[in-house]
């Protein structure tokens, strides 16, 4: 328990420090304007709740799949696609950048 407690913590310094870094930023920004487009679009496409569109938004980003929730309409399955595409990529500079400034914590 300790381990978990110490690794989110160093989690947590990182994304700090990480604010403080331009690029980071920018990630940041772009992935919040990625789950913003995507829960605009399924709450208008498919009729969802605003917290179902944001956590499907967010589920298509990080690769994790929900088989409870997903798109009926051919044109979301489309925008689907071609969101998690361009998003997945955002989410591994992401994770990538946050590594790193990890890293720089030791």
């Amino acid at each position: 328990m300790r381990s978990l407690v110490l690794g989110l913590r160093r989690l947590c310094l990182a994304f700090w420090h990480g604010l403080h870094d331009p690029e980071f930023q920018a990630i940041v920004f772009l992935l919040g304007v990625a789950v913003l487009i995507g829960s605009v679009f399924y709450h208008l496409v498919e009729g969802w709740s605003w917290l179902d569109s944001a956590y499907f938004s967010v589920v298509a980003l990080t690769t994790v799949g929900d088989a409870n929730l997903s798109p009926g309409a051919g044109v979301s399955k489309i925008f689907t696609m071609g969101f998690s595409l361009a998003g997945i990529g955002l989410m591994l500079a992401f994770l990538s950048r946050l590594g790193a400034h990890r890293d720089r914590q030791d």
